[in-house]
Parts: C-alpha cells; sequence; structure tokens
C-alpha cells in the first residue's frame, strides 16, 4: 500500500496498495484522515496545525465529476503508472496546489508519520537546500520531500488524505516503489516565506526531532543558501 500526503497552502496524503486487475493500470481512492498524528509532530516543533482542505485544487479527489478541474480517474491512473514504473509524470497532479509525500505501506498514520520524519537525517543537521534538476534525485528523494511537507511551516497550512489502490493485470509488489524508481515520483516543491523565518523554524524542528543537543550540531547555513530557493522546501506538501 501506497500513502500519498499533498500540502500546498494545504497537503494531501495518499496510501496506496497493489491488488490483481485488468490489463491496464488503474487507481482507486478513498479518503481518510491523518490530520491528528501530523499535527502532533507540526506542534512539538511550535508550528501551525494543518487543517482540512476545502478546495478542489487542493483536495485529492476520490471520484470524478462533472464540473470538477480534476478528474480523479485520470490522475490516480497517472499516479499508479508512476508508482508501478510505467511512466515519469502525471499531467493531472499538475493541477493541483502543491507537492506531493508518500508512505509506502498500510493505511497507519503514526507509521506514515514516523516515515516522514525518519527524513530528517537525509540533510545532515543542515538546513535543506534549494530544490534543483541536478539535486532532485540525490537529495530530494520521496522520503526527503515527505519530510518537507510535513514541516511545512507556512501560516494556515492545509492537507488532504487518501489511501489509493492500484490494480495491473498481475499481482505487484505491496512494498515501495520499484527498485531504482525511488526519489523520482512528483515534485512540485513551491517556494514562499523568507530565509530569516526558515532558519528559526528549521531549528524548532530540529530541537522537536532530536532535542537540543542535536539543534546544537546544526551546520550554520552556507552562503549559496542564501539566495532564496530553500524556500522552496517549506511551502507544500503532499502525502
Amino acid at each position: 500500500m501506497r500513502h500519498l500526503v499533498f500540502i500546498a497552502p494545504a497537503v494531501v496524503s495518499v496510501f496506496c496498495g497493489h491488488a490483481a486487475g485488468g490489463a491496464s493500470t488503474t487507481g482507486k481512492a478513498e479518503w481518510f484522515n491523518c490530520l491528528a498524528d501530523m499535527n502532533e509532530a507540526r506542534t512539538a516543533a511550535g508550528l501551525d496545525e494543518f487543517k482540512e482542505a476545502s478546495t478542489a485544487e487542493q483536495t485529492l479527489p476520490q471520484s470524478s465529476s462533472s464540473g470538477k478541474a480534476i478528474n480523479a480517474d485520470t490522475l490516480w491512473k497517472e499516479i499508479c503508472k508512476i508508482i508501478t514504473a510505467e511512466a515519469d509524470d502525471s499531467n493531472e497532479a499538475k493541477s493541483l496546489e502543491g507537492s506531493f509525500a508518500y508512505y509506502p505501506g498500510k493505511k497507519d498514520c503514526k507509521a506514515a508519520v514516523q516515515y516522514w520524519k525518519d527524513g530528517f537525517p537525509l540533510f545532515h543537521n543542515e538546513l535543506p537546500p534549494a530544490y534543483t534538476e541536478p539535486n532532485k534525485t540525490d537529495v530530494y528523494t520521496d522520503k526527503a520531500v515527505s519530510f518537507v511537507a510535513l514541516y511545512n511551516p507556512k501560516a494556515s497550512p492545509v492537507a488532504s488524505c487518501a489511501s489509493v489502490t492500484c490494480t495491473k493485470g498481475a499481482a505487484l509488489a505491496a512494498s515501495a516503489l520499484p527498485k531504482g524508481r525511488e526519489g523520482q515520483t512528483l515534485r512540485k516543491l513551491q517556494s514562499g516565506g523568507n530565509l530569516s523565518q526558515l532558519e528559526e523554524e528549521w531549528q524548532k524542528i530540529v530541537h522537536a526531532i532530536g532535542g537540543p543537543e542535536e539543534g546544537n550540531a546544526v551546520s550554520p547555513v552556507r552562503p549559496s543558501l542564501l539566495l532564496g530557493p530553500i524556500i522552496i522546501f517549506f511551502h507544500y506538501v503532499l502525502l
């Protein structure tokens, strides 16, 4: 099962499972709520709680209906093809305001939040660098992007969560992405905020996860981070 969360001015979570089915790959989503567990981690770092997303552009759709800006059938089919290594991108997902984060496991909110928190060591105690094409696979793996999403420091953030089952002709492994595909799923980190705010928020996050000792070991911000792109890091999250 694979979970996905989307955080824009909101956040969206998606859990995906695999099952046997027809020859073509399809996806079906079911809403569920992980805000309590996500907010427990956020409030420990002094961040605003996520609220439930309300607009179409911030909400993962459960089913398609006329007049909707985002076609659910197309969205989940495209995302499932990314999960099964049949495609690299989703055009329908580009209509959503935010970034995606994934959890490759059962519908377990506590386990998903812990998985995302475990992305902290990937940044080696340094304020995360700018998201760029060259480092999008070396630095911003699925777990790293999910960590960024969980600790989005924007004011009044919102989130949307869903469990997605992907079906194909033959049963697929119910683990994570196929080997070699990790770190290459959906990416849409947005800009927002200012550097001084990010430094302060980063310290709060470090202390919440590792305690004062970990916070004291945080490396100073390098000059390259003063240019502003790092702001991308915190703006939106999708689980």
